[in-house]
């Protein structure tokens, strides 16, 4: 005879915890790899922080034992997540909101993703990532180990202006070089 299983409130959070652990592992395995899940419309790991949080709080009101429990945990649930969270997102996702340039080859056979972004304090601090799209639409492969940065002092240059990307150089289709009055760089695809 098999034995049916019925979807309680219990085995619902455990495949929730389940999936969510899942889909971490799947982020830190890419992330090993140098491949990294971004678009430039939605910050994914920003909706799995989010995701995380919710959990949490639909667990301790769905684990309580007791009505005033549920009500305790319903009510001041968020007055001990938020502050958590906040911290979260400003230590985690406040990275000066980068900016995506997309640069395609003489031939267009390969693409090239600037990750850029700024912050000033006196000076100008520039900083680029660079990327290649892989066979999945959303998870792009990290190029440089490093990332690059520059700074500048009293110029009204933008950012890609001061990495060269309006006037690159390519060498074939696997080889684009950055030339500007602050940095020569190149990437190999």
């Amino acid at each position: 005879m098999i034995k049916q299983t019925h979807l309680t409130k219990k085995n619902i959070l455990i495949l929730a915890a389940l999936i969510l652990i899942v889909i971490d592992l799947l982020i830190y395995m890419l992330a090993l790899n140098d491949y990294f899940i971004f678009s430039s419309e939605l910050s994914i790991n920003l909706v799995i922080f989010t995701a995380h949080f919710i959990y949490i709080y639909v667990s301790l009101i769905v684990v309580s034992k007791t009505k005033a429990s549920k009500v305790f945990w319903g009510a001041s649930g968020p007055f001990f997540l938020v502050p958590v969270a906040v911290v979260g997102w400003f230590l985690f996702f406040n990275e000066n909101n980068p900016e995506y340039y997309y640069l395609s080859s003489p031939n267009s056979t390969q693409t090239l993703i600037i990750k850029y972004s700024n912050w000033s304090l006196g000076e100008t601090n520039h900083y680029y990532d660079f990327f290649q799209p892989s066979a999945f639409p959303m998870i792009k492969k990290k190029i440089n180990k490093e990332t690059l940065h520059i700074m500048t002092r009293n110029t009204d240059a933008g950012d890609l202006d001061v990495l060269g990307a309006y006037d690159p150089k390519w060498s074939g289709e696997k080889t684009v070089q950055f030339n500007s009055k602050y940095n020569n760089i190149t990437i190999n695809l």
